[in-house]
This record gives structure tokens, C-alpha cells and sequence, in this order.
């Protein structure tokens, strides 16, 4: 009779009572009396656990990166930055090992911050840089005493739930006249195009205030230049009919809020004198405006972190 159509191939009527399978996926088969019983298929991806130390170099333990090598005399496993300096404690590693480049390149570990919202799985050497950089990362709040931790976008509805602050939403390349409460250490506020999270923080200086603005982001965000510039003024009308005013213009700085908010005038801020505050309340005109990069400009370029710990001594590449 004519064969049935499975998977592309044409089978036997014999073979007509095995499942169809899906393309990628492998059919695992099981002997039993009277033939061969397909079970359930094997998934392209399954969860192992394993000894942490096979991913990692034995001579500066750091996490291996293709490409991996191993010296002849006793098999150690190194990367390609140990592989000359490995010749003195053993032999030099000069045996290219491609199937350990494969499994490297393949294992992938949840995000440590899975409890915090990421969803991804990233390849194991590359989970400290994504860790630095994470969109989820957890921040503390900045208010005294509180013990909230969570994501950035947890961190907003927490503001307004918790604190009754919620943030106010600010356009860039414009004034804002904002007024805020003394009483508060500090406020935030949301970029209406990138909703980019700043933190304005308000603290005693003496006889006068001090003001400053950060922008809540991961430490790898952090290590990069500055993305955004703000301009800070107060200015109140004398009755001599001058104006007093101060002003400030710098570069925001950024935090991740891993340990609650910097304290108070440090870094860049504006230093306002009481004179120039009504009360409890201190009104200021705010400006931040986005940075954009140049046309073909890439930012400040990544530095693996295998570079960044590198050992002294070690030479620049993967070579002999």
C-alpha cells in the first residue's frame, strides 16, 4: 500500500502507528516486546546541573571563553590568556579544545535576578557583564528606614504606594517649575520619553539646602558616560526690585540604589540659601536634557569582564 507521509519522509504501513514529530525536536525510542514503542520526545533544551568549576579556568579561575585550551602533561583546562603562562607551572597548553568551545558557549544560567523580574537565561561567562548591566537589578528605597527592595519599575509603584510620592513626569529639553517639600528627603522624577527614573534629593547644608539630581540605573549603565545634563535654579524676587538667584548646571550623576541614596551634598548639587525659600517649600526650575550620541558613535566601548580582572602580567590577546 502506499506509505504514509511522517516528518517529511515517506514510511511503510508498518510504520504508519509511529508519531509524527516536529522538525527540531528527537523522537527517543524504547525496545519492547513486538518492536520498538516511541516515547515522549527529547526537548531541545533541558536543565542540567553540574560541577560550577568545569566552566572555569584552572589557572586564574575566572569563567572560560572560547577559545579553551589544555596542556598535554596533565590535561588542565585554561582560556586563551593562561594558555602561554601555564608553561611554567606544567606545560604550555597548545591543545585547541573546540568541543569545550561549543559547551561553553552553550551552557546558560538564569539571571541572578529572577526574583526581581528578568526572565532571561544568559551564557554563564557572559552573566556577570549582563548582571552589571540588568534592567531588573534590585534598588533600595531611599527613604530612611524603609526596607523595600526591588526593580526600578517596582521601585515607582512603591513610591506611590508606599510613600504617597508618585513621580513626576518631566519632559527633557525644557524648564519645569516644580515645587517640592523640605520635609521629604527626597523626590522623583520619570523622563516622559525613555522613562528614565532620576531621584532629586533635598538635605541640610548648613544654613542653606542642598540639591542635587541623580539618574537610578545599573552600575554597567553607571560606568558609561554621562547620558543626560540637568540645570538647577532658584530665583526669588528682592524687594528692591533685583532678583537673587543660583543656578547650577552639571552632568547627572547616576546610582543603582544598591544601598539606599547617596547622602546629601555630595557629588554635584546646588547649594540654596534660606533666603531664597518660602517655608517649607522650595520652588526650583528644572531642566534635564538627553544626550544623544553621534551618528555612528557606539558609546564607550564594552570591556569583557575576563579583561577587566585580568592577571598582571598577561598579554593582550589570545595568541601565542
Amino acid at each position: 500500500m502506499e506509505g504514509a507521509e511522517s516528518c517529511g519522509k515517506s514510511v511503510t504501513s508498518e510504520e504508519e502507528a509511529k508519531p509524527e514529530c516536529e522538525e527540531g525536536e528527537v523522537m527517543m525510542m524504547q525496545e519492547q516486546d513486538g518492536g520498538a514503542v516511541a516515547s515522549a520526545p527529547a526537548p531541545a533544551q533541558i536543565d542540567v546541573r553540574m560541577d560550577v568549576a568545569l566552566l572555569h579556568c584552572q589557572a586564574c579561575l575566572l569563567p572560560l571563553k572560547p577559545p579553551v585550551f589544555k596542556c598535554e602533561a596533565a590535561g588542565h583546562v585554561v582560556c586563551c590568556f593562561c594558555r602561554a603562562g601555564h608553561a611554567g607551572l606544567c606545560s604550555r597548553a597548545t591543545a585547541h579544545c573546540g568541543e569545550l568551545d561549543v559547551v561553553v558557549g552553550a551552557v546558560k544560567v538564569p539571571c541572578p535576578y529572577k526574583v526581581f523580574g528578568c526572565e532571561r537565561y544568559v551564557v554563564y561567562h557572559d552573566a556577570a557583564d549582563h548582571q552589571r548591566a540588568c534592567q531588573c537589578a534590585p534598588c533600595s528605597c531611599p527613604e530612611p528606614g524603609c526596607a523595600f527592595v526591588g526593580s526600578r519599575a517596582a521601585l515607582l509603584g512603591h513610591f506611590a504606594a508606599g510613600h504617597q510620592r508618585p513621580a513626576v513626569t518631566v519632559r527633557y529639553g525644557r524648564a519645569w517649575n516644580l515645587s517640592f517639600s523640605l520635609a521629604h528627603r527626597w523626590h522623583a522624577l520619570v523622563g516622559d520619553e525613555d522613562r528614565s527614573l532620576f531621584l532629586l534629593s533635598l538635605g541640610p547644608l548648613g544654613a542653606a539646602s542642598a540639591v542635587s539630581l541623580l539618574c537610578v540605573r545599573p552600575d554597567g549603565e553607571a560606568a558609561a558616560a554621562p547620558r543626560f545634563r540637568c540645570k538647577l535654579s532658584v530665583e526669588r524676587q528682592a524687594g528692591d526690585d533685583k532678583d537673587n538667584l543660583v543656578l547650577m548646571a552639571s552632568a547627572v550623576g547616576s546610582s543603582a540604589l544598591s544601598t539606599g541614596a547617596p547622602a546629601p551634598g555630595q557629588g554635584m548639587f546646588l547649594a540654596v540659601p534660606q533666603e531664597l525659600i518660602s517655608g517649607d517649600t522650595l520652588t526650583l526650575s528644572l531642566r534635564v536634557d538627553l544626550i544623544r550620541p553621534a551618528a555612528g558613535a557606539g558609546g564607550a566601548p564594552k570591556v569583557p569582564s575576563q579583561l577587566l580582572h585580568r592577571r598582571p602580567g598577561r598579554r593582550g590577546g589570545c595568541s601565542d
